[in-house]
């Protein structure tokens, strides 16, 4: 975060922008952060103690932080690599309460073809045609 550099020190006079009476008034340094910059100050007009706000045409503004592009990734180029690695397997036909490994091949009656590429209990990835899902497995 950018804050502005203004080091008045404390009872002394600023200009700042007043919350409550929305204009740029005489306030008075209440307080400055651990940095040394003012952090609160008194309008001598309404009495309001607030947070400082510098000038308007000398207010920091703050840069747009460059978002980095996000990498997607392809399950179809994830599927092409597994069935080329596991071609020579026979798919085993998925059921929920089957029991599978990691690298199974199986064929599901809906997704088809599909490579088990992790497994936790009762639930594994598999990887098909149309990109990865979670199915169930030893239901009993």
């Amino acid at each position: 975060m950018i804050k502005d550099k203004n080091r008045t020190p404390v009872a002394q006079d600023v200009i700042a922008m007043c919350s409550k009476c929305k204009m740029e008034l005489n306030h008075i340094v209440v307080a400055h952060n651990s940095s040394g910059f003012v952090e609160r100050v008194k309008c001598l007009t309404c009495g309001g103690e607030h947070k400082y706000r510098s000038e308007k045409g000398k207010e920091i503004v703050k840069e747009p932080r460059k978002k980095s592009p996000a990498k997607k990734k392809d399950p179809n180029k994830d599927f092409e690599k597994l069935t080329e690695r596991f071609c020579d397997k026979k798919p085993v036909l998925y059921s929920m309460s089957g029991s599978f490994h990691n690298d199974d091949v199986i064929e599901h009656n809906v997704f088809g073809k599909g490579v088990v590429i992790n497994t936790s209990s009762q639930k594994m990835e598999v990887v098909f045609a149309d990109g990865p899902r979670i199915l169930a497995m030893d239901r009993k």
